[in-house]
Formats: structure tokens, sequence, C-alpha cells
């Protein structure tokens, strides 16, 4: 019986032990802290990319009203002749043409005759192409040419000039700051002669043809 008992003590005390190893190494580990969570590294905002700046577009030029011009070449006659033309339109101008000097004609002789010279006259200019800054013209004139023959000799008679109408074809260019250069060729047909002066019929009568150039190189001021 003491015998029994002492076993049946052992295994307890053995069980005990072997419950408590076996707790021991099923006992989990504990979880480690939880780790302080660290703030994001601050990014510095990326700019915009830079536009290219843009230039306000400029308000287109304004056109000039008036030109005023000199015809050099008249001054060959001589002649002096200025051409005052103003703007209608963007694509329309109309012109008046004085002039004053002196007219020389010469008879079937080769004598020459000299008189005074006064011209009026006037143009309608349509631009075509271009603007009334510069481009080119389509147009048409009329001119007036008076000539005044003094002291003819007796028996010679003169006419020169009359009233010529006809169409041309020129071009017309402005500067940024004024200076303007104009040219312009076509033809002029007489539809007045001329009124004779001296002894009309005379071996010595000059008169012109029908059909005349013209031609006209100007310079001169826009504004």
């Amino acid at each position: 019986m003491k015998r029994t008992s002492l076993v049946v003590a052992a295994w307890l005390v053995w069980s005990l032990g072997w419950t408590s190893a076996a707790a021991a190494q099923s006992e989990p580990e504990p979880a480690p802290p939880p780790e302080e969570a660290t703030a994001p590294a601050a990014v510095a905002p990326v700019p915009p990319p830079v536009q290219p700046a843009v230039e306000p577009s400029s308000p287109p030029k304004k056109l000039p009203k008036f030109t005023v011009m000199w015809a050099p070449l008249r001054a060959v006659i001589p002649l002096v002749e200025f051409t005052f033309e103003y703007r209608v339109m963007p694509k329309l101008g109309v012109s008046l043409t004085l002039g004053a000097g002196t007219r020389t004609i010469e008879d079937q002789a080769g004598t020459e005759y000299s008189g005074t010279e006064i011209d009026v006259g006037g143009q309608v200019r349509y631009y075509l192409l271009g603007n009334f800054r510069h481009g080119m013209q389509l147009g048409a004139e009329v001119l007036e040419e008076y000539v005044n023959f003094e002291d003819l000799p007796a028996g010679v008679g003169a006419a020169a000039g009359g009233f010529t109408v006809g169409p041309f074809i020129g071009y017309k260019f402005a500067t940024g700051v004024g200076f303007t250069f104009e040219a312009q060729a076509g033809v002029r047909y007489v539809v007045v002669e001329p009124e004779a002066q001296g002894g009309v019929g005379s071996p010595g009568f000059t008169t012109e043809d029908k059909v005349l150039p013209l031609v006209h190189l100007n310079v001169g001021w826009s504004f």
C-alpha cells in the first residue's frame, strides 16, 4: 500500500512537471511594441512651368489721311506741279493737281515759241492691292492744260495743252515716318483741243497729237 502511494505520488509529480514545461513552451512570445510612425518627409512643391511672356498685340497702324506730292520730272519743262490726295476710304483716294510754269513748242522749221502754262487736274485712285499707305493703283485722270503764248511773230499761230482724260496704273509707297514715292503710267486722250493763238493756218502753226503718254513720278509726304 505504501508502495502504491509512492508510485501515485511520483506519477502526479511527473504529470505536473510535464504540464508546466508544455505550458512554458507553448506560451507565445510577447508582441514587439509598435513602432512609432515616422512623419513623411516634407516635399517642396514643384513650381509651375514658366510661360513665356506674351506681348499684347499692337493695334493696326492708322492709315494717313492726306498725301502731298511734288512732280520733279515736270521741272524739266519747267513747271512746278503739286498733287494733293485725300483718303476717302482705305482703298479709295481722290487727288487734285495744280501746276504752273513755262511751255515751249517748236514749229516745223525748228523755231521755238514759249508761253505760260497753268495746269488743273484731278484723279480717282482705287488701290487694287494694298491700301492708301502703299499699294497698286488703278485710276483715271482729267487734266486741263492752258497755255498762253505771248508775242508771237506775225503770221505764226500756236496751240498747246487742252483738256485730256485717260486711265492709268500706278504704285504708291509711304514709309513709316511718312516719306512717299509714287509712279504712274497710262495714256490720255485730247478730248478738247487747245484754242489756237496768233496766225491760225499759217505754216508755223503747231499742234499736238490726240493720244499722249501719261507719266507721273512724284515724291512727297503722307500724314
